[in-house]
């Protein structure tokens, strides 16, 4: 056993036996409340929560509350079991793809391997991508509690919960008034907080026979500046071998092809350039070059607005039949904000020439070494267009939710049946830094524009780029659920005294996905942009039959079976199975097991997107024309093969097969006496088929070594042209004994290998009683994974990313918790809040990067009717986010899915409550 699974085993040890100590020192019990029978997440059989067989946390709103957060979004980002591929707003700066979305991942599957419901009902995925539901869409003021089934739930809710299920449970019954103010002070700027939430209720079902209450709710989060925070402020990170810098740079480079040479030449290098505006002479580049910090540039927070409203009535219309219908609106703003749009003679459409003759026309130069560079003629430029403003896209999504429905008692059947009709719309807006490549190019060869200077343009220059601007709305998506759903349950007969349970539903639903790219984004005259995205709409049905059974076998031993079949229409037919057991041996331990399997079809985008080009997230080098960035020849563009973003080509697949799963759990509930809680769940999950579209890193640095040529299949290279050079090759032609350039790389979906997790989820709580000094309760939820393997193909090899980063999945972390202590007396209440998330290998496995652990503190005040005060912080120590050397994402120097860059947070709230 090496060093790190010690300390870790020890870690664990330390806090499951402080948890029992305490539990021993406590000598007095709490009286338990008894709870009716309700339906809790993984079955449609109701019972007394806690008395399941499959393993289920319940985060009810005191609980939320005590966290000081206030959106969905930041909430499962503290849960245990959501790792690795998870994706929120940060992650959305210079994502074309799905600006506004954030995702969850339990078990690290990604978002569209898990669940999210609300209410026991599917949610519209994200207009953007069309295969997640955007947990932005939930308002979570409106949420009474969650439940997070940690176990496939295929044969419950459908083929797609794979990785587990998030079930949001909105407020059912209120009467009064409630309002809320929170406001927070980040210590070191940015992403500050200001939030209002108002209930109102009215209506008694069991004297008036009606209800009816409503929330609604406003919030708005300051963005948070790369340079407000010195772990992003820059690229230029030489203790992390990071120096991703550009040389479209302020002011413009020129190219030029002296002696053969293909490069760019600075009018400032020979000065020190400007760092003033991100420019910076880096000698282990080259002496001739000024290269730009464009991460400098960035927000790494988006500013956002969210508004909701949640509207809820209920009819009693006999004493065995109610009727409810739902109506939620949730109106979502975030503004993204990356660098400003490199300009350069050798991309898009046709090349960027500043004319000879032009008003800013550079004067004779020297470089750093001293030589003499004299322009002459028409010059090839490489600029930073920073008088354009940054580049700046707002996505705006509306989310609605419409359900009706009726539920009671008929004999001893219990039954709901209900329509849903789910919507996501989604705008993404151009509105600023954008320019139509051509007439930019045409205002640019005006010679009118200062390119060549830091001091910013004329009235002239200024007119010519706000002409040349894109401000208007780019793309217009939607996507839609319809559906239909009924259930009943009962208790058929008993066995032994014990009942035997019994549910069966089915459900009707239709998908529809209307990708809509407007024709300025479709046109491919977007400079600096993500490429012609096509228009994507497609649709399918899915209708399903499904029934549970709950079976006492013995004394203190049960078993549950569930069965569903669902048919797509574009899919056929799947029937999943799930097998789980209850065994209490004795009234203070219960173990408890399942199986079950599990099927996902590709979703509408995976099939049907129509191929597009874009670029590469990081910058690469061509296998054989540049091999460890050293061009082979005068032939090679060093600037489009040698650590260049290569063009690469998305989409979709029209015959994609679907993932199929199998997932296996075994756990042990112990309670030795009403103080103490403890439990253990290991749990197994095998999924095959698995649908990704492979990263940049993988087909370049795996398939481009095994297979330098095509990369088996995954690099497409220019063809031989007529006098036997290849097409779109420089001055120089190519030898005919050496492969033409890559025109891009292939990145569509694709049905990769397998997937291997393991792990164990443990947690542990202890009552505390303090006699006259109130009490309190310690509670513990963490989970480790012992394994996370895949393969980027079938029969290929497997790679470990437990414990690791890559770029297919981002880092998968082996444990990570969260323990908490909460004390009340009286009006009074306090919480503190350790948050641990342990390091991992980190990119290309060159170094380790840290744990993240931080503390929150809250306090909370009740002392008169009605009025509530909680004053907080969050990351009490104001803990950076551990250094990383990642280039997935825009930020740089951290990694935005594995630490948050906010640090120490102030928030105050105050409550007031009619009733």
């Amino acid at each position: 056993m090496n060093m790190k699974i010690k300390k870790l085993s020890l870690a664990i040890a330390h806090t499951l036996g402080a948890g029992i100590a305490l539990g021993l020192i406590a000598g007095g019990a709490y009286a338990q409340q008894k709870v009716e029978k309700i339906e809790v997440t993984g079955s449609n059989i109701k019972r007394i929560e806690g008395e399941s067989a499959l393993p289920v946390t319940v985060i009810k709103k005191e609980d939320i509350e005590k966290t000081g957060i206030t959106t969905t979004a930041q909430l499962l980002d503290r849960l245990q079991v959501n790792s690795g591929a998870t994706y929120n707003l940060s992650q959305g700066v210079g994502d074309s793809g799905q600006p506004g979305f954030s995702g969850a991942s339990l078990r690290g599957l990604g978002p569209n391997n898990t669940l999210i419901l609300l209410n026991g009902r599917r949610i519209a995925n994200y207009a953007f991508n069309g295969a997640a539901v955007d947990v932005n869409s939930i308002p979570l003021a409106a949420v009474e509690r969650i439940e997070i089934l940690k176990d496939g739930a295929s044969a419950v809710y459908g083929t797609d919960a794979i990785g587990g299920v998030i079930n949001f449970i909105m407020k059912t019954d209120f009467r009064g008034i409630e309002g809320s103010y929170y406001k927070t002070n980040v210590d070191r700027g940015g992403g500050d907080t200001d939030k209002y939430t108002v209930t109102v209720g009215f209506g008694d079902l069991s004297k008036q026979r009606f209800n009816v209450l409503a929330t609604f709710d406003h919030e708005e989060n300051d963005p948070i500046a790369a340079k407000q925070r010195t772990f992003a402020s820059t690229a230029i990170r030489p203790d992390l071998g990071i120096q991703q810098t550009s040389g479209n740079v302020l002011p413009a480079a020129i190219r030029f092809d002296a002696n053969g040479s293909l490069g760019n030449a600075n009018p400032l290098a020979g000065a020190g350039c400007a760092p003033q505006v991100g420019s910076y002479f880096l000698p282990d580049v080259s002496g001739r070059q000024c290269r730009y910090d464009f991460t400098s540039r960035l927000e790494i927070f988006p500013p956002v607005e969210r508004k909701s409203a949640v509207v809820r009535g209920a009819f009693q219309l006999t004493d065995a039949t109610q009727l409810f219908g739902e109506y939620i609106l949730v109106d979502n703003k975030a503004r993204y904000a990356s660098s400003e749009t490199p300009v350069n003679d050798f991309v898009g459409n046709g090349p960027f020439i500043y004319p000879a003759g032009g008003r800013y026309y550079p004067a004779p130069f020297r470089l750093a070494d001293g030589t003499l560079i004299t322009p002459t003629g028409d010059l090839g430029i490489a600029w930073r267009a920073q008088d354009g403003g940054r580049r700046t896209n707002e996505a705006k999504s509306k989310a609605t939710r419409f359900v009706v429905g009726a539920k009671g008692s008929f004999g001893s059947w219990d039954y709901e049946a209900a329509y849903n009709k789910s919507e996501s719309k989604v705008t993404d807006t151009y509105v600023d830094g954008w320019f139509r490549e051509s007439l930019l190019n045409a205002a640019i060869r005006t010679g009118n524009i200062n390119i060549f200077s830091v001091t910013g343009q004329d009235s002239a220059g200024a007119a010519l780029l706000q002409s040349a601007k894109i401000l208007e709305d780019v793309r217009r998506s939607k996507g839609q659920v319809d559906a239909f759903d009924a259930k009943a349950s009962t208790e058929l007969f008993k066995l032994d005294g014990a009942p035997v349970g019994f549910a069966a539903g089915l459900e009707s639903r239709k998908e529809k996905f209307d990708d809509n790219p407007l024709p300025v984004l479709s046109s491919g005259d977007v400079l600096g942009g993500g490429g012609n995205l096509p228009v994507t709409r497609a649709d399918r049905r899915v209708s399903a039959v499904f029934a549970e059974m709950n079976v006492p076998l013995a004394k203190d031993f049960e078993a549950q079976f569930a069965i569903r079949s669902d048919r797509y229409s574009d899919f056929g037919n799947s029937t999943n199975p799930k097998v789980s057991v209850r065994w209490q041996p004795s009234k203070d331990v219960l173990v408890r097991s399942s199986f079950n399997t599990g099927f996902r079809a590709p979703s509408l985008p995976d099939l049907f997107q129509p191929r597009f080009f874009s670029n590469t997230a990081g910058t690469h080098n061509d296998p054989i024309r540049c091999p460890g960035g050293n061009p082979i020849g005068g032939f090679v563009d060093d600037g489009l093969e040698c650590e260049a973003q290569i063009q690469n080509q998305l989409g979709g697949v029209s015959t994609l097969k679907p993932e199929k799963s199998r997932q296996a759990t075994l756990g042990i509930l112990i309670e030795p006496g009403q103080n103490l809680t403890f439990s253990a769940d290991l749990f197994w999950i095998r999924r095959t088929n698995s649908l990704q579209a492979l990263s940049d890193t993988t087909v370049f640095d795996y398939y481009g070594v095994l297979d330098p040529l095509t990369a088996q299949g995954h690099f497409v290279r220019a063809a031989r042209n007529a006098t036997g050079g290849c097409v779109g090759d420089g001055p120089v032609a190519t030898p005919a004994n050496v492969p033409c350039q890559i025109n891009y790389a292939v990145q569509v979906q694709e049905n990769v290998g397998t997937y291997t997790i393991t792990g164990i989820d443990l947690s542990a709580g202890v009552n505390i009683p303090m006699g006259g000094f109130g009490k309190g309760r310690l509670q513990m939820d963490g989970t480790y994974v012992g394994k996370y393997e895949y393969q980027f193909a079938k029969d290929g090899p497997f790679t470990n990313n437990a414990g690791n980063f890559t770029a297919d999945n981002g880092a998968v972390v082996r444990w990570r918790h969260v323990l908490a202590f909460n004390w009340n007396k009286g009006p009074w209440g306090a919480t503190v809040v350790q948050n641990f998330v342990s390091g991992y290998r980190d990119a290309a496995g060159t170094r380790e990067v840290g744990n993240v652990e931080t503390y929150d503190l809250q306090g909370s005040w009740a002392g008169i009717k009605g009025l509530q005060l909680v004053l907080g912080v969050r990351n009490v120590f104001d803990r950076d986010p551990p250094s990383s050397n990642q280039n997935q994402t825009f930020q740089v120097g951290y990694d935005p899915r594995y630490g948050d860059p906010y640090g120490r947070v102030y928030y105050g709230k105050v409550t007031y409550s009619f009733k």
